[in-house]
């Protein structure tokens, strides 16, 4: 009897112990205020938008768990700069900050414009016309940084794109630099006209930017399944129309 319980006990010793599930990986996220592409909702009081809605079916896709809060976006980009598995969107792709992250991109490629009031007289047919204009822009967005770039010198820099159109609107500036998408949200929520393009500047890959302590197994993926929604991310992006 003792030998057959020696035996089971050694069986039972040996069986193999099952391995713990592996915890899906998790990111922290922060993005701003930005309408349409990412905002507080003031219906459900949580972040919504066009490129959030991307994000989260990239993330649900790659069974990635993730924290999301919505800062002002100089201090969203020191934070994501300095925190591992971090990243900050939605972030234009610049050669400036092309080593300072890494990339999920393109998220929807972009476009900077300068704007003009409505009753502006201001006629713009090359980017030397802008030369005796003030131009307000929004400190810390790589927009601004671009405009600084070409040596324009008349710059008044807002801390929000609503703060920079009420510029506009107060006569402080001639001209406004913004994206061409989020151009009405902008107008809407600071309830003033909508601005006349009067410039194209530039075409930018709007992307998700993460600090270089980010795991690059995680980047990888993330980068695949974003190259694999371009249809979802299409459909999405063509909803970029305000209702009254």
């Amino acid at each position: 009897m003792f030998a057959a319980f020696a035996f089971a006990a050694t069986v039972t010793a040996a069986e193999p112990v099952p391995a713990p599930l592996p915890e899906a990986p998790q990111l922290s996220l922060y993005t701003e205020h930005n309408p349409p592409l990412t905002y507080l909702s003031a219906d459900s009081q949580k972040i919504e938008g066009l490129v959030f809605i991307i994000v989260d079916e990239m993330l649900k896709r790659a069974n990635i768990n993730y924290t999301i809060e919505l800062l002002p976006w100089k201090r969203a980009l020191s934070l994501t700069r300095r925190s591992p598995n971090t990243c900050l969107f939605a972030m234009d792709r610049t050669p400036d900050r092309e080593n300072k992250f890494l990339w999920v991109s393109p998220l929807y490629e972009g476009r900077w414009a300068f704007f003009k009031r409505p009753d502006s007289p201001l006629e713009l047919e090359s980017l030397a016309d802008i030369a005796p204009y003030q131009i307000a822009t929004v400190s810390g967005y790589a927009s601004a940084n671009a405009l600084q770039e070409t040596g324009h010198e008349r710059i008044l820099n807002a801390g929000t794109n609503v703060d920079a159109v009420r510029l506009l609107f107060h006569g402080r500036v001639d001209l406004l630099l913004t994206g061409a998408v989020e151009i009405p949200y902008i107008a809407k929520e600071a309830n003033t006209p909508l601005p006349l393009e009067a410039l194209p500047f530039k075409n930018v890959s709007t992307s998700m930017g993460c600090s270089l302590d980010t795991d690059p197994d995680l980047m990888r993926k993330l980068q695949q399944i974003n190259e694999e929604m371009t249809d979802f991310k299409r459909q999405v992006m063509g909803q970029a129309t305000p209702t009254d």
